[in-house]
């Protein structure tokens, strides 16, 4: 047994404090609610909130060892549970003993003991704000006031779901280029390191004229086998330059502007992010959301300081009673087409189901735009491998025409 500190509100509003003495957490709730009291906070001992539990302690951890994937599974097994009438608690329990995750199965029993203590399941989910996403915890407190909590968990699970696949398109299309170019820069500097110093003495003891390519890449042979320190240095300088530089304001806008001006992949970038807002603005509001709370996360989750500036700008606008689309006309952040689009769902009252479509266009175009991206980046990086080695083979083969020359006396 232990001694649990509580303050609720009684029948009548008023905020009452005391002790009670109970054998879980769970049990204290429940003994407060069977006294007709609406439990507002609840902690073990003096002062020791349920959070310090052992169970809770994986709030502490953060989202280590939890994935998105496991996320996007827990909120499609509950709206199919509470759908068939299932109590949200008792939902709770069913999925956290079938977690296969044991990071992942504290948090649920803590979300499950916070949700039997008297809170909210917004709320509980809430104090896992690196695990549950903020869109998350809204769209299941507008469902609680609604009533449609399986329909909102499962809209939840769909949006998550696609969320997740258009960032792995993202990464996948920019891993490519990346290992690409890390295996050719590795190739050449084998050549130069490794393979050339070889070549050197065996046409130094022939005595052979170097045509000029060749005495280019002996050059830069020599000089990364003296100076080999420098390019170690560079290199972790470039990358610990980088981590720094885009935990700046200015690098981090620097990095974001960027990634919508460089050709090869604006485009990309641009409908990914256009995509990412639609979806969650049409999710949103089709849910309840009201429009500005809408508008503010929707910046949050736009990881982009252009479009930081869009969202500011739509918010003050809102604030000032324009509408939704209104900001939209003339931003370079966004089509005017979309927000012609936009504009005629709020003329119909119907901006949820518009956004929901507008999401599923914006998607289709990502689509494109990363298999377009693909299409060009594999010929690229082959024609770029193919030039360099091929250069290096060239030059490193000219002497030995010069020496046959020799040899045969011509």
């Amino acid at each position: 047994m232990s001694n649990y500190t509580y303050e609720c509100r009684d029948a009548h509003g008023q905020l009452v404090s005391g002790s009670i003495i109970a054998d879980t957490i769970a049990e204290a709730g429940k003994l407060l609610r069977a006294d007709g009291k609406f439990v507002v906070k609840l902690v073990q001992g003096r002062g020791k909130q349920v959070a310090d539990s052992p169970v809770a302690a994986a709030r502490s951890t953060g989202a280590r060892g939890v994935r998105r994937d496991d996320v996007i599974d827990f909120a499609h097994q509950m709206s199919i549970m509470v759908e068939t009438g299932v109590p949200i608690s008792e939902a709770l329990e069913s999925v956290s003993s079938q977690c296969s995750s044991e990071a992942f199965k504290a948090v649920l029993v803590d979300v499950s003991e916070t949700v039997q203590s008297g809170n909210s399941f917004s709320h509980a989910l809430s104090r896992h704000p690196r695990i549950f996403p903020e869109v998350m915890g809204s769209m299941v407190a507008a469902s609680e006031a609604s009533g449609t909590m399986g329909e909102m968990l499962e809209r939840i699970s769909d949006y998550m779901g696609k969320e997740r696949r258009a960032i792995k398109q993202v990464r996948g299309a920019m891993a490519y280029p990346m290992f690409m170019l890390v295996m050719s820069v590795g190739t050449a500097l084998a050549l130069l390191l490794f393979v050339l110093p070889r070549f050197t003495s065996i046409y130094a003891s022939r005595g052979a004229t170097l045509p000029l390519p060749t005495r280019i890449l002996m050059g830069a042979s020599e000089l990364a086998l003296t100076y080999w320190y420098v390019l170690v240095f560079l290199f972790v300088g470039s990358v610990v330059g980088y981590i720094w530089m885009s935990r700046t304001d200015w690098g981090r806008r620097l990095i974001d502007i960027s990634k919508l001006r460089v050709p090869i992949i604006k485009t990309m970038y641009a409908n990914f992010y256009t995509n990412r807002a639609m979806r969650t603005m049409g999710t949103m509001i089709g849910s309840g959301v009201p429009v500005l709370d809408v508008v503010q996360l929707t910046r949050r989750i736009t990881q982009n300081v252009c479009y930081h500036e869009m969202w500011d700008q739509m918010d003050g606008s809102l604030r000032r009673g324009s509408q939704l689309s209104e900001p939209l006309f003339g931003s370079p952040m966004m089509p005017d087409s979309i927000a012609r689009m936009i504009a005629a769902g709020e003329k119909a009252g119907r901006l949820g189901p518009v956004l929901d479509r507008v999401a599923t266009f914006t998607e289709h175009e990502f689509d494109e735009s990363v298999k377009r991206l693909t299409q060009f980046i594999e010929p690229a990086m082959i024609v770029i491998m193919g030039t360099m080695i091929g250069g290096v083979a060239i030059s490193l083969l000219l002497p030995i025409f010069s020496i046959s020359k020799l040899m045969t006396g011509g």
